[in-house]
């Protein structure tokens, strides 16, 4: 028995793509027998350090009469059709990304093709509760099991005396409305003592050293599963402002954060003035803040609960089919 985690090949900065390698190596970890699955043989993601087990589709299905008894994880972002590729072969659907669902479907309203009916697809992973309610009120029947993100507190962490008068945002996180909130911002003047640190196309460890050293993280995500950025900006004592991104709900607390409503780029702009001010009066006022989100982060989001959830689920899965077969 092998597990396939489907993976594109794609080597720029991914937090999803980060996550399948991390479930890979979460189970070979505790003895299940798992694989990224990529399309060109060689491939591999370099953007992070990692040494994943690796396996290559035209070698996989060279094999096909030995994958019976395997398992094929398939990400929310492939064509609705990607269950018939491999057909006789156990699925699961992680969905990483539930606004991403039905990219590629048709509009047609006789057209019921999902992977989820699939008789194949034995569940679904989720990243977060929003997930979760998305997919039970479209898919009822659906068998949903939900797994917490692990933030690595190696990587992402709290060093209060790193911090500088720097803001901190992702470029490719609704653009447009980036350009608007750091314009409005400029032409205030609001921005005259701060560095702005965009972050686009960089390394996990890049990443996480900009955000150790920004006092201030933006989020422009929208509409994402779970919103890893925001969870480690905070993880590394931001004081975190803007979008939650439906699926970041969760942790993007009023207590230690500042969410504003999605697309509103006006209030965008004024809380971050407003935050910039009191770090020049009160910069204790907010370290206090930035101290409990790292807090919030790292006990409700460790690498252990993670682990115990994707274990549990292998668990189960694979229990039951032996059960089944018995």
């Amino acid at each position: 028995m092998s597990i396939y985690f489907l993976c594109p090949d794609s080597n720029n900065p991914s937090g999803g793509i980060r996550k399948l390698y991390r479930h890979v190596d979460i189970l070979n970890g505790a003895g299940f027998p798992a694989f990224i699955l990529h399309q060109r043989s060689g491939f591999r993601c370099t953007w992070f350090t990692n040494d994943t087990r690796i396996a290559y589709i035209p070698a996989v299905i060279a094999n096909r009469d030995q994958l019976a008894s395997d398992y094929l994880v398939i990400p929310e972002v492939y064509d609705p059709n990607i269950v018939n590729i491999t057909k006789g072969l156990k699925k699961i659907i992680f969905n990483q990304g539930c606004y991403n669902t039905f990219s590629g479907y048709s509009l047609n309203e006789f057209d019921l093709r999902t992977p989820y009916h699939h008789k194949e697809v034995l569940a679904t992973l989720v990243v977060s509760e929003d997930s979760r309610r998305y997919l039970q009120y479209v898919f009822p029947e659906l068998k949903i099991v939900r797994v917490h993100n692990g933030i690595d507190q190696s990587i992402f962490s709290y060093e209060p005396e790193k911090k500088k008068r720097q803001l901190a945002f992702m470029l490719h996180k609704t653009p447009e409305d980036v350009v608007q909130v750091i314009n409005i911002l400029k032409f205030r003047g609001a921005l005259k003592d701060f560095h702005l640190a965009p972050i686009e196309n960089r390394s996990e460890t890049e990443v996480a050293a900009i955000l150790k050293e920004s006092a201030i993280f933006l989020s422009f995500a929208t509409r994402e599963g779970f919103s890893l950025p925001a969870a480690e900006a905070m993880a590394c004592g931001c004081i975190v402002v803007g979008y939650h991104g439906m699926g970041g709900r969760e942790y993007f607390k009023p207590e230690f954060s500042y969410p504003v409503p999605i697309g509103d780029v006006i209030t965008f702009a004024r809380t971050v003035e407003e935050v910039i001010g009191t770090y020049g009066a009160s910069p204790e006022q907010l370290m206090e803040r930035a101290e409990r989100a790292a807090s919030y982060i790292r006990d409700n989001y460790p690498l252990e609960r993670e682990e115990q959830d994707i274990v549990g689920f292998w668990s189960s899965i694979t229990s039951m089919k032996a059960t089944e077969t018995r």
